[in-house]
């Protein structure tokens, strides 16, 4: 049954504009590709214009002019989306998806009533209909009736048992009903779904901090840093929190300390791989893979260390075994100093730091006093030996240099869980040695700053010894030497934790290249592919939980696969005035996609000026004080009833940049469709082999 229209301000200019719209160029035949093209393309006015054509041409299907009303939305013209959809019910009446996004569309508009109706009614058609009963506990919310909102609120978390988005919500609404207590509990409930919701740590730390807990308070702010450094809030309260905290920073969060050598049985790595290229990893490197800032470092190693001039070959120091001696950079030097404080030297060159026995490692010993994040909270234990040496500006240059082989066993771990089938491991391992042999070409990427590879994702993780894991382990030592190829020569081996159900192609997004195996695809069944999804389709599967490979509860995290954000206005404008001078924020487009859905070109609209984000990740840096996980979402912006922006509600998917390997995807293949790792591998990069590789040992 259709609804009557009841939009605010609605004035009967809009309606003839629609009509309009909805005759416009009729006498031309129009497809339904013309008007995907233009959507992926940002032609947003275009597609809605093509696809009225095709509602025209076919008076009784509802979906163009539901595609059409996902245009207009996407541009930001709601009014227009609203009016698209209720001729959508003409056509499909006892559709509660409709009714549903067409409640979504009133409640952005503030419209409650015409907003509770239509979600009412799509709980009529459809008991306890996921996105229907979020959106009633909204409209509840804001007109601060609590029990009903509470109410819907819980029947969508039991629909969506999994989802953090849900707790977060909860504990929004329970802020503004000044309800701290039960706020806390789902706070903790979503951190605990998703430990990066950087959203949720901010008001668990307000919470802690109004309760008198302030060393719970300064340790959320502290972990809301290791995700966004530098946020202004986090930054500013820990600062606030120093004086009243009754124990030590390194108490509250004490480093996680390495005691005792690592045993791996059954399998020892080293007595099973034969010698491989060395090559050079920069550690505790910054999100852009340069030199961290190390003023200070403190080492030891179970089995004792020696000190060495790179050039000289002079042996400066021997340290005992399991003490700890301190490199400090200071005046544009290296200085050595024993426990006691005695200085064994102030070195200008490069000092080579080597374990006193065979298959020896070495131990950063965290400390607290050190300027780099990484050395601060953990210790870190790596094979192979370690490099040192003064940075003008920076501090002290460092650089584990070890065996590409040796160097994969801290790698596989660091990049997918053990656990995960087996499979999936031994296809992390070729692809990760792929990398090593593609990024050491010509010196590597990071020449620059002396090594070939840096340890975070900006080339790939890589934690060192004390992560690696037998399953791992034994997926390094069985594809030993094993690279993908492409007509001979190392393919691109890209790769990202969750692509959210979709794979984007290269060639789609911007300073990516273009690789005929780095294709676009369904992460699903290797036997069924799948088109495309129309903008009406993916709207809902955004916001749903469909069927992936990646989709793999019990195994993968459900917050890597569906997430969401909900930011305010004024922070949306802090953080995207601090990249580009627009003014006040008024209204954010995703233009151009790749048929997976992910956004490659972004607009933001200022009282200023306009800009267009085209790099991907930039687009996930802007929206938000911590980078959104993907560019895989969909943004609807919240306005009060004087159309002033209230907040923004952004509905995501995946982690990652989605080209190549989906890692959770791979282990839902493996576990999921028993797929080998070949078969693994050839699912994400069609037309490649495999071949094996032998090694040249260099000394270098």
């Amino acid at each position: 049954m259709p609804l009557k229209d009841n939009f605010i301000g609605y004035s009967i200019l809009r309606r003839l504009n629609i009509i309009l719209l909805f005759l416009v160029f009729q006498s031309r035949p129009c497809l339904a590709g013309e008007a995907h093209e233009f959507y992926l393309r940002g032609d947003l006015s275009k597609a809605a214009s093509a696809y009225f054509q095709d509602a025209a041409g076919d008076p009784a299907s509802a979906r163009p002019l539901l595609n059409a009303a996902m245009c207009l939305k996407q541009a930001g013209r709601y009014y227009d989306a609203a009016l698209a959809m209720t001729r959508a019910l003409e056509r499909e009446p006892h559709n509660p998806d409709i009714y549903s996004e067409l409640g979504w569309l009133r409640f952005h508009l503030a419209d409650y009533t015409g907003a509770s109706s239509a979600f009412e009614t799509a709980i009529r058609i459809q008991e306890l209909h996921p996105r229907a009963e979020l959106g009633l506990a909204s409209v509840y919310a804001n007109l601060e009736q609590k029990d009903r909102a509470l109410a819907h609120l819980d029947k969508f978390r039991q629909l969506r048992p999994d989802f953090a988005g849900v707790d977060y919500i909860l504990a929004w609404n329970y802020m503004n009903f000044k309800m701290y207590g039960e706020a806390e509990e789902a706070l903790i409930e979503a951190l605990r779904k998703d430990p990066s919701f950087t959203e949720a740590r901010l008001p668990l730390a307000g919470i802690y901090a109004r309760q008198g807990k302030f060393n719970e308070a300064w340790n959320q702010y502290y972990r809301v840093l290791d995700y966004a450094p530098g946020h202004p809030v986090a930054s500013k309260m820990m600062k606030v929190l120093e004086g009243k905290l009754t124990k030590q920073p390194e108490e509250i969060r004490p480093p996680f300390r390495i005691t005792r050598p690592l045993v791996m049985e059954p399998l020892e790595a080293t007595e099973s791989l034969s010698s491989s290229v060395k090559i050079r990893v920069g550690i505790g490197a910054t999100a852009t893979g340069k030199q961290g800032r190390n003023n200070l470092l403190r080492l030891k190693s179970f089995e004792g260390l020696t000190v060495t001039g790179k050039r000289s070959g002079k042996i400066f120091a021997r340290i005992p075994p399991d003490v700890s001696w301190t490199f400090l950079h200071e005046s544009g030097r290296v200085v050595l100093k024993d426990p006691a404080g005695k200085v064994y030297g102030r070195f200008t060159g490069a000092l080579l730091v080597k374990p006193a026995a065979p298959g020896g490692t070495v131990i950063f010993d965290a400390d607290r006093r050190t300027n780099n994040p990484w050395f601060r909270g953990a210790d870190r234990q790596y094979r192979g030996y370690i490099e040192l040496w003064p940075v003008p500006g920076r501090g002290i240059g460092t650089v584990n240099v070890l065996e590409t082989e040796l160097y994969l066993l801290g790698v596989v771990p660091s990049e997918v869980a053990p656990q995960w089938p087996y499979e999936s491991l031994k296809a992390q391992a070729v692809l990760a040695r792929t990398q090593v042999l593609i990024r050491r070409a010509r010196g590597g990427q990071h020449r620059k700053e002396g090594y070939h590879l840096c340890d975070g994702q900006h080339c790939q993780a890589y934690k060192g010894k004390s992560i690696e894991a037998n399953t791992t382990t034994r997926a390094v030592v069985e594809t030993e030497g094993e690279i993908l190829t492409y007509h001979g020569r190392p393919a691109y081996t890209f790769y990202h934790s969750n692509c959210g159900g979709w794979i984007q192609a290269s060639k789609e997004v911007n300073g990516w290249g273009h690789s005929p195996y780095l294709v676009s695809k369904a992460d699903g069944h290797p036997d069924h592919p799948e088109a495309p999804l129309d903008p009406w389709s993916w709207n809902l599967w955004i916001t749903g939980n469909p069927g992936a490979n990646c989709n793999y509860p019990g195994r993968v995290r459900a917050s890597e696969y569906r997430w969401m954000k909900i930011i305010r206005q004024k922070d949306m404008t802090f953080r995207v005035n601090k990249d580009y001078a627009v003014g006040e924020v008024l209204n954010i487009i995703p233009l151009k996609r790749a048929p997976s859905g992910n956004v490659n070109s972004l607009r933001v609209v200022g009282s200023k000026k306009t800009v267009d984000v085209t790099r991907e990740h930039l687009i996930r840096n802007l929206l938000g004080f911590s980078s959104l996980k993907s560019t895989l979402f969909k943004i609807e912006i919240n306005r009060h009833k004087d159309g002033k922006v209230r907040n923004y509600w952004i509905y995501g998917g995946g982690w990652g940049h989605a080209i190549g390997m989906c890692q959770s995807g791979a282990a839902g293949l493996a576990g999921k469709h028993g797929k080998s790792y070949r078969e693994i591998i050839e699912f994400y990069f069609p037309g490649t082999s495999l071949r094996r590789i032998k090694y040249v040992k260099k000394n270098k």
